[in-house]
């Protein structure tokens, strides 16, 4: 069993860019922290991470580890509120399907495209959520969060079945 996480950003730079959305598919539920729903983004991501610290099950996601994980802790220390208690993150079991498949510059819809795995929403592309979160266009950005968590997991099974031998999760 495994879980799935992701989040959306208004940018790249952690010092000047937030988190905007995290999402978090467990069980075939999808759990979504908003920060247009959250008191702020500092309460948004701790709210997020105290559930992601309860996982047992492996976590995958599309370039967590160098990208998701690093932001929002990153992001904690920016607003003023530096959380070394929130590093053992980085003992819980993770999976970064975009190391895995090389860990270089192909996209998570370079890799579904490749294995023939559809999004939803295809139309919505992860450089246009700063404009949807400026435009108040919230919706698109929860399809799009969703469409990721739902391809990750799609493409997790699909090299899975296709590499037992290297994923292997109880």
């Amino acid at each position: 069993m495994a879980v799935f996480l992701d989040i959306e950003t208004t940018g790249l730079n952690p010092h000047q860019c937030q988190v905007t959305i995290i999402g978090m598919k467990i069980n075939g539920e999808i759990r979504l922290w908003k920060s247009w729903e959250s008191a702020d983004e500092q309460s948004m991501i701790l709210s997020a991470l105290e559930d992601v610290k309860k996982v047992r099950e492996t976590i995958v996601g599309f370039n967590n580890l160098k990208f998701d994980v690093p932001f929002m802790l990153k992001r904690l220390e920016v607003l003023g509120r530096p959380s070394p208690e929130l590093w053992s993150l980085h003992d819980m079991k993770w999976f970064d399907l975009y190391q895995y498949l090389g860990d270089d510059f192909r996209s998570q819809r370079y890799w579904i495209d490749k294995v023939n795995i559809t999004e939803e929403h295809p139309e919505l592309r992860g450089r246009d959520m700063p404009t949807y979160f400026k435009d108040g266009d919230y919706q698109k950005i929860e399809m799009h969060v969703t469409d990721d968590l739902n391809t990750s997991e799609a493409l997790f099974k699909y090299l899975k079945q296709r590499n037992p031998e290297f994923l292997r999760f109880e």
